[in-house]
């Protein structure tokens, strides 16, 4: 009942109009900038149509796209994973970032500079099977012993507030949001990132996905959307202060945290790509490198590497 309820709250009627529905992940924040910078300098306009930037009903995004009730969505290679292997009909379409800039955020006091140093402490974990092997491969990559990490319910609002009250001593984050809020409350930090201690791991993190049935019967509109994001992000990218206050514009709530979102922006600013004409385009390589690494690992029980999960023809 609860599911259908939230389902009507964003049923959309392709054929009508111009309005396209996009959904976010989680709330506003800087791996978004470049939506609302695009809406707010008329991209969409220019393009035809209306998106409707959504926040979403929790950690139900990727199946609402896939079931039709939005056109487009916000999610990550490594959760996308195991609902293309189960045949859930989204395609990535473009990377919002050109490179996976999540790791390990550790307390100082800890000093827990690299992996193998968690042993002995407490790692705050989603319990998710995809993100303890990510961590265990990387612990034992680095020579330490991940059976003697303490594991423990990440339950805190988020990372920074979980190691600033001793839930625990380390927690998986997303470096531009909770590794600069670290800075911004002045909580003493070492982060590490999983790229930089396995390749395989450089996976997209986020990107945007769009339903199928959409991508066939509205390939130009599809195209013409991707393009005003892009836009927005190359925009936004070079302009990261008047880009944060965009973002705050729309999500008044950062209204009183403005300095963090500016420190956040000029930091993923560098992020979205090297060379900004490339931006959202994802690499076939690195792309099927995570995928074989999950493969490999036994977590998800179907091989991803047919080249149908994801499309860079509409941001080229």
């Amino acid at each position: 009942m609860v599911f259908s309820m939230l389902l009507s709250l964003f049923t959309v009627n392709v054929s009508a109009a111009t309005t396209v529905d996009l959904i976010l992940d989680w709330v506003p924040n800087t791996n978004h900038t470049g939506l609302y910078v695009a809406k707010a300098k008329g991209y969409f306009k220019e393009a035809g149509v209306d998106l409707a930037i959504r926040r979403p009903p929790e950690g139900s995004t990727t199946e609402l796209v896939g079931l039709g009730q939005a056109q487009f969505g916000i999610s990550f290679q490594d959760s996308l994973a195991h609902r293309f292997a189960k045949g859930l009909p989204v395609t990535a379409v473009a990377a919002i970032l050109e490179h996976n800039t999540s790791g390990v955020i550790a307390n100082k006091d800890t000093n827990i500079k690299s992996p193998k140093d968690m042993a002995g402490f407490k790692y705050g974990t989603w319990n998710d099977p995809t993100e303890l092997a990510m961590l265990k491969y990387i612990v034992e990559l680095d020579g330490g012993d991940f059976s003697k990490i303490k594991l423990i319910p990440n339950q805190a609002d988020n990372s920074v507030i979980g190691l600033a009250n001793k839930m625990f001593d380390s927690a998986w984050i997303y470096y531009a949001w909770d590794g600069i809020m670290s800075e911004y409350q002045k909580v003493p930090t070492n982060f590490f990132s999983f790229k930089d201690y396995a390749k395989e791991l450089d996976f997209y993190s986020p990107v945007i996905i769009a339903n199928n049935d959409y991508l066939k019967k509205q390939p130009e509109q599809a195209k013409a959307i991707l393009q005003a994001i892009k836009k927005g992000y190359q925009y936004a990218a070079e302009h990261p202060e008047e880009a944060a206050d965009i973002l705050i514009q729309a999500a008044p709530e950062l209204k009183d945290k403005r300095d963090f979102v500016v420190a956040s922006q000029k930091w993923i600013a560098k992020q979205y790509a090297e060379d900004l004409s490339k931006w959202g385009v994802i690499d076939e390589s690195r792309w099927n490198t995570f995928y074989q690494w999950l493969v490999d690992h036994k977590l998800v029980d179907k091989s991803l590497l047919d080249g149908k999960h994801f499309d860079n023809s509409f941001v080229q």
